[in-house]
């Protein structure tokens, strides 16, 4: 299954697809403790600094496939399947051979309205001369059971990376490699600067 991209920055309320509140979402992802909602992204119409750029940049992101699979429905659900769907998922991501990855099941969270499934995904690029790497980067996954939906409805995934507050769901979002990079090289450029002083 392919989707058009619409990776755009947005809260968690909005990524569950409801109305942002003085309250909870629905599938609970309001609750995630110290995130916040990001703003979206300014108007390409109304940007004057981007100009062109900004809107071909945008026009490019639209045009960007995605890959997606179908997500297990709740009254099917395991923790186990849950974490056999991340890898599953993963697998679709175009990421260089070179980096390997770990997953594993953190914690099951109970809310009034929904049951929250949280996992980690580790990613590393060991090498011949130093098989444990410097540095790893975590995405961190959440598989929300509505407790408000038919049990055949699919679970609601999201996922955010370990540097970042940003909530996004895989079928609007493709994941990127540098995002992994981004994390590994400014931890390594931290622990350089420490072992300096």
């Amino acid at each position: 299954m392919v989707t058009r991209e619409r990776c755009r920055g947005r809260g968690a309320g909005a990524a569950a697809g409801t109305p942002p509140g003085p309250g909870s979402s629905s599938s609970g992802l309001d609750t995630f403790p110290g995130i916040k909602k990001p703003r979206d992204p300014p108007s390409v119409r109304g940007s004057a600094e981007g100009g062109g750029f900004v809107s071909i940049l945008f026009a490019l992101e639209a045009k960007r496939v995605i890959k997606t699979i179908q997500w297990t429905t709740g009254n099917n659900f395991t923790v186990e399947r849950g974490r056999q769907q991340i890898e599953e998922l993963i697998s679709t991501w175009d990421i260089h051979e070179s980096w390997l990855h770990h997953s594993e099941f953190l914690e099951e969270e109970e809310l009034k309205d929904s049951k929250r499934y949280h996992y980690r995904a580790c990613w590393g690029i060991p090498t011949r001369r130093k098989p444990i790497p410097r540095a790893t980067a975590s995405v961190y996954f959440v598989i929300v059971i509505s407790k408000l939906k038919p049990d055949t409805s699919p679970v609601e995934v999201f996922f955010r990376l370990e540097s970042s507050r940003l909530i996004r769901r895989p079928e609007e979002c493709q994941f990127r490699e540098k995002w992994l990079q981004d994390i590994i090289e400014n931890k390594i450029i931290l622990i350089e600067r420490l072992s300096s002083q």
